[in-house]
């Protein structure tokens, strides 16, 4: 006797209860802004904390890999159903074995009674000593056992035959039942093949659609969170600045004095330059052997371009710059080398 047992779906009522929920376009995360911040004692930037409670996008995504990883584990109906096929073929090769071996037997028998009654018919042909041999040849016709005692005799023979031939009729009878019910067996069980994958693959798109939707949604929570925070700050640095600029108001007496040191500062910049530029013209002159040479004019201002130059007498006995013709020229920095330019003269 076979006995099956139809594999079903146990473990959606698991998914069920253990499913985090879908992710919609309209979710509603724990903060969708920059953090806010407050400023405390001697202007310190104090951040607010938030509800500890609330359960992150991490943590989401951890507990979606790990129901998967579980799916992935669970034993495949398509195992089940080649286990299945393997002891269908298994039972169809010993249904073949004893249907040859029924078969050879039936064969012998059969031969067994057409000796018998060819020996039969021929005793009534013949008389005297050959009737005799032909009865002790009917009489010596035996078949051994499988261990190898005594036989039957022919008569004995015809009634096993008739039971061996009534056994074999039922025995094909049960094994045709047998095949039909394997037969129907294996369709049953390609058919749950079939729906269990089916199944499968509505699990995974299920999966991979909540997948997608968390990575959305933490694309998308990203994104508002460096826009909300982006916000923020320039709200904080507005802030940030009006206060500098409302205690600066409260001191006005520093301010001012702040001020007044900056243009003393700037002012003894622009003496220092000048007593550089200064310095730096004797030292040119005196690199160059033109200390005795008496010098009528100077140019005085900064020598950086844009910048503007005024010629200035160094000398009573110069004469009127009017009455003077002047020709410029480019001084290499490193040689002596004067280079005329023309077209700049007065």
């Amino acid at each position: 006797i076979v006995k099956m047992t139809r594999m079903t779906r146990d473990f959606g009522d698991t998914m069920k209860k253990d499913a985090v929920p879908a992710v919609s376009a309209d979710v509603i995360f724990a903060s969708l802004r920059f953090p806010n911040y407050k400023i405390g004692v001697n202007n310190q930037i104090m951040e607010t904390k938030g509800d500890p409670k609330v359960l992150s996008m991490k943590e989401v995504v951890a507990r979606e890999t790990a129901q998967l990883l579980e799916q992935q584990k669970r034993m495949s109906v398509r195992d089940l159903a080649s286990k299945f096929e393997k002891g269908l073929a298994a039972a169809a090769k010993l249904s073949e074995e004893a249907r040859l071996r029924e078969a050879a037997s039936l064969e012998k028998h059969v031969l067994l009674k057409k000796l018998r009654d060819a020996l039969q018919s021929l005793k009534g042909r013949v008389a005297g000593r050959n009737k005799e041999d032909v009865a002790e040849a009917i009489a010596m016709v035996r078949i051994n056992t499988s261990g190898g005692g005594p036989g039957f005799v022919v008569e004995a023979l015809a009634v096993q035959l008739t039971q061996r031939e009534g056994e074999l009729i039922q025995e094909k009878v049960e094994v045709k039942k047998l095949t039909n019910f394997l037969k129907q067996a294996s369709e049953d069980a390609k058919k749950l093949v079939n729906e269990e994958r089916a199944f499968a693959r509505f699990e995974i798109e299920n999966a991979r659609a909540a997948v997608q939707r968390v990575e959305e949604a933490l694309q998308e929570h990203e994104r508002m969170s460096e826009a909300s925070g982006k916000q923020d700050l320039d709200q904080l640095m507005k802030e940030v600045q009006e206060a500098r600029r409302i205690k600066m108001l409260h001191q006005p007496s520093k301010v001012m004095d702040m001020e007044h040191e900056l243009r003393a500062l700037r002012a003894q910049l622009a003496e220092k330059s000048r007593l550089y530029l200064r310095l730096q013209k004797e030292l040119s002159r005196t690199k160059k052997g033109e200390e005795n040479v008496p010098h009528l004019y100077e140019l005085e201002g900064a020598e950086t371009l844009g910048s503007y130059l005024q010629i200035q007498p160094c000398s009573d006995n110069a004469p009127e710059l009017s009455k003077c013709s002047i020709q410029w020229y480019r001084v290499a920095t490193e040689g002596a080398k004067k280079e005329l330019i023309s077209g700049i003269n007065s």
